[in-house]
Order: structure tokens, then sequence, then C-alpha cells
């Protein structure tokens, strides 16, 4: 496996009208195999329903002198794998564990209850990499690191924070290739999302608030009326970025408000650190509530006498999707570590192949065998295979129990209801309460997001797709009545339904004051 780091310079920016080749740092790999997918920003816009948002520009160029020194992807560091594995053993191990951790974020301060997971700055580490320029195609250039392929259990956090930049690990490669993107500005961070590097609600509400706290950083010298409007611009740009997830749109909020409480007086430099102090508090919070779901998650998974358990993923409830902690894997390699027998079959997802690629990866990370099945064959292994649970992950929760999740979630929901009620699958959504919206009333109001064509061309076919051919949604929604039980931070919900989501919700605003 290859490993590759993008780096940003800030010298120059792609033009819109000549980048339809490469729309951003162009991806260089000489042993992958898979095609590249088209990541023009240009065709983003043309065959996305909605107009990019106005600062959620590619981000500035690669573009440097031969021998200049560029970002490098770290060598691999066993010390933070060992951390991400034993802080998941731990978060899991039992209820008050999660709960005395959520205290702790909740009483300390953002930057020293982020240090507690590993989310502080790290030294930046650099050294001079060769420049791979891509002739015609491209305004800008990558770097590519030249030590030995890294194995397939090789860990890498999603994101990571180096200095003044943050470091996003790019899951459209997985697992032909690690490679990382650096983000300098909350607008990178947003053209990155739009693009699919990284995915997973609570994961992309961690890179927003991180983004939109390195844009105040870097306009903190400008006067506050400068700054007011440059981070109400990226607060916008980053909340419409990936419209069908709630928790980015989430985490603007929380920014926003953490930034009205400041007052008229504040100056940049102080407004920067507030920023930074209430996108640690996001960060840490989001990683102790998905400990607390995936200790929720392990009392529900008992296994039949006669067999071992047998569940059914659909989609990544891992890391990447979550930070450091991924709950519904989490639990999965709980019960492994308990020695309970398991089964676990793992869908495509497609067409971003979210089962296939990412929650395989990390399972075969985990030590968790797995068997991968199509997306059309889940109805199938249903009529032959007695499975006991399936898995699936909120992007937005309405207020009536509705739960979107990635594309073919309903389909897999309703398949399992087909099942006779003495064999049927138990459909399970995990969720913090932070996707739960009020306003939205029901699940056909959650906003539907259409993803370009290129999301379709890049993993399911050798050959272009065009805009015109294409109809790619990014979730659609599981009914609250297919749902036999919804996880959160605050508990388990096997009746699903308006009045208990509201219960939950008070009793979140209530843990709150």
């Amino acid at each position: 496996m290859a490993t590759r780091s993008a780096a940003s310079s800030g010298t120059e920016r792609p033009d819109p009208l000549t980048a339809g080749d490469s729309g951003g740092p162009p991806r260089h790999d000489a042993t992958a195999s898979r095609p590249e997918p088209d990541v023009a920003l240009t065709d983003a816009a043309a065959d996305s329903p909605a107009p990019a948002p106005e600062s959620a520009e590619a981000p500035e160029s690669a573009e440097a002198p031969e021998s200049s020194e560029a970002a490098a992807s770290p060598d691999h560091d066993p010390t933070r794998r060992a951390f991400f594995l034993q802080f998941g053993k731990q978060a899991v191990s039992t209820v008050g564990q999660v709960a005395g951790m959520a205290d702790i974020v909740s009483r300390t301060s953002g930057s020293a209850a982020a240090s507690l997971l590993g989310l502080g700055d790290e030294p930046a580490k650099r050294e001079a990499q060769p420049v791979l320029r891509s002739g015609a195609r491209s305004a800008a250039a990558v770097t590519a690191a030249t030590g030995p392929p890294l194995a397939d259990e090789a860990f890498r956090s999603p994101y990571r924070l180096v200095g003044d930049e943050l470091v996003l690990l790019d899951q459209r490669g997985i697992p032909e290739t690690l490679e990382e993107v650096v983000a300098k500005r909350g607008s990178d961070v947003a053209y990155y999302l739009r693009l699919g590097v990284t995915r997973g609600g609570p994961v992309m509400a961690q890179v927003a608030a991180y983004g939109l706290a390195l844009t105040a950083r870097e306009r903190a010298a400008l006067p506050l009326e400068s700054i007011d409007v440059e981070l109400r611009r990226t607060e916008r740009a980053l909340a419409a970025a990936r419209p069908s997830s709630r928790l980015p749109i989430w985490a603007m909020e929380r920014m926003a408000a953490a930034r009205s409480g400041l007052g008229d007086t504040i100056d940049g430099t102080a407004t920067a650190e507030a920023l930074r102090a209430e996108a640690d508090a996001i960060a840490t919070g989001l990683q102790a509530h998905q400990a607390s779901i995936a200790a929720g998650l392990v009392e529900l998974l008992s296994a039949p006498l006669d067999r071992p358990l047998a569940v059914l993923v659909h989609g990544n409830p891992g890391a990447l999707s979550g930070g450091l902690v991924g709950p519904g894997i989490a639990a999965l390699r709980r019960l492994v570590e308990q020695d309970r027998p398991l089964r676990v079959f793992v869908t495509e997802t497609r067409p971003f192949m979210d089962g296939a690629r990412l929650a395989s990866w990390e399972l075969r990370q985990a030590g968790i065998e797995h068997k991968i099945i199509a997306d059309a064959a889940v109805a199938w292994l249903f009529a032959r295979e007695p499975i006991d649970v399936v898995i699936a992950e909120a992007e937005w929760i309405a207020a009536d129990g509705d739960c979107a999740a990635v594309i073919g979630s309903r389909a897999v929901a309703q398949q399992a209801a087909a099942v006779p009620p003495e064999t049927r699958p138990r459909v399970i959504v995990l969720g913090v309460t932070a996707t739960i919206d009020r306003a939205t009333v029901d699940g056909a109001a959650i906003p539907t997001e259409l993803r370009p064509a290129r999301d379709l061309a890049a993993y399911l076919a050798d050959v272009p797709i065009r805009a015109a051919d294409a109809v790619v949604p990014a979730t659609d929604v599981i009914p609250a009545q297919a749902i036999a039980a919804l996880v959160t931070e605050r508990g388990v919900l096997t009746d699903v339904h308006g009045e208990t989501i509201a219960a939950i919700l008070d009793a979140a605003r209530a843990g709150s004051t």
C-alpha cells in the first residue's frame, strides 16, 4: 500500500475555467489500480443540484518550486495506534467509564480535554519530497512519500492537527492507498468535504469546527468587522458542504454561538483562541458520546444460545466516520475481546463503497472476520442466513424518529421487515443526540443531497458517466417504525417515535444546563 500527502502552499489558485481535469490538488500514485475520479470543482458545480458555496473554493494551489519543502505524510506512529486501540477498549467497557469521560470533557478546558483523546497539536514532521508534476492536465502539484508501502493494518487517524494545518486522511483512496490532504483554512475543509475526502457526520462536524478555527487564526490580524464577515461566510460554506448530514450544521451553530458570546470588544487573537477551544470541546464531546453509544450497543448484542451472533453492517460505523471512536466497529471489537461468537456481513454500500472499502478495512485492522455482500444480495442473505442485527449510523434524525442514513439503508431495513417475525433481524441505528433535529418534523423534511456523477463513476465503472446519465443520492430515510432500537449517548430507545425522541432531547438539554 502506498501513502501520499497533498500540501497547499498558499501561493496561487487553480483557474476554475482550466481546472476541469484536476479541480484542486491532483492525485498521483503509480501503485494505484483504481480509476481516478474526476474531481474537478467546475464539474462538481455542474453535477450538483446546488451551486457551490461562495467560500468553499478549491484550496490554494500546491504548486511550488522544485527545491521547496512540502508537507509529507508522517511515518506510521505505533504509539498513536496503540492509544486508539487502548482507548476503544477502555471506553466501551462500562457505561460508568464513559460517563466519567463525558464529565471530564464538560468540566475541562477544550485544550486540556483534547489532550485526553490525543487531539492536541502534534509537532509538524517535514522533509523534502520530490514534487510530481502533472503537465498540461493540472495547475497544482502533490508530494509523494518515498518510504516503503504500508502494511494493510497500518493506522491513520481520520484527521490530525499539525501546527496551523488540518491533515485529512483521504477516504477516496482506501484501501488501495493511504493518502492525506492538507487544509489551511475553513474554505479548504469545505472543498474537501464536498469531494468526499472525509465522510460521516461525527468526523465531518469535527473537521468543520477545526476548519473554522483555522480561518479565525489566519484572519486574526484583520479588523473585527472583516473577521466577522469572513467567519460568517466560512460557516455557511462548511454547513452547506454536505447538506444531508446534520452534525456539520450543528457544529457551525455551536461555533457561531460561541462567537456571539464573545462581545464586540474582543480582538481577533482572542476570537481565534475561543473558536479553537470550542472546536476542541466539540471534538472531545463527540468522541465521548461515540464511546457511550458503543457501550450501549454492546449491551444490545446478545448471541443466540445455539449459534454465533450474526450482524449485517450497512455503511461504515467506524473510526473513519466517527473520529477516534466508531461506535459500531468498537462494539464488535469488544465482543471479539470477550470471546463472544460472532459472524459479520458487510454490504458494499454503493456507490461510494463505504462498506466494501472503509468498513472492511477497519474490521481487518480490528481483527474481525467478515464477509462482504453485494447490496442487491441482502434479501438473498436474509432468506438463507439467520441474521440477528442490522447496524446503520444516522446522518440526520427527524423529530418523529425517522432516520436518514447512507444510501441503501431504507432498502436494507425494508428487506429486514419482510423476514418472518420469528427470525426477523433487529434494525439498530446509532446516532448522537445532536443528530436529532426537532425542527425537521419527519423523514420527508430531511434535506436531500444529490452527489455529482463522478461519485458513481469512481468505483463502479471504468468509463466516464455524464451528469445527465446519473442520479446519485447520498442518503435515504429509514422509517421510525422499521427501527428496533436507536442508540444515543443518552441511552437506548426501543420504541422509536415522536414522544420518545422528544424525551431524549429534553434529557440532553437538562443535562447540559
